[in-house]
């Protein structure tokens, strides 16, 4: 296992001696471990979330490139009828 050295700020080395002394953890090792495996996970996520929406934007691109797209002349209009059909579908 590889071994590294870490400079934390006075309020994070209390919170790592907090979780510590709960029990929840035998040592400081195991509390950052936990937070980069957090860390690892979101950002995991949000590269996902990321693609996902790139995926989007590149389906409404391509509609446009088509000739697929609607013209809109008042966008808080055109919005309040899309949230009314939206609300209309969950009732």
């Amino acid at each position: 296992m590889a071994t590294r050295n870490v400079n934390l700020t006075e309020g994070l080395d209390h919170f790592v001696e907090e979780r510590v002394a709960s029990g929840d953890f035998q040592n400081a090792s195991e509390v950052v471990r936990a937070g980069l495996r957090l860390l690892k996970t979101r950002t995991d996520t949000d590269a996902a979330r990321l693609a996902r929406l790139r995926a989007a934007v590149q389906v409404g691109l391509d509609q446009l490139e088509r000739g697929e797209g609607i013209e809109v002349e008042d966008i808080g209009a055109w919005l309040d009828e899309l949230q009314a059909e939206v609300e209309a579908e969950f009732q």
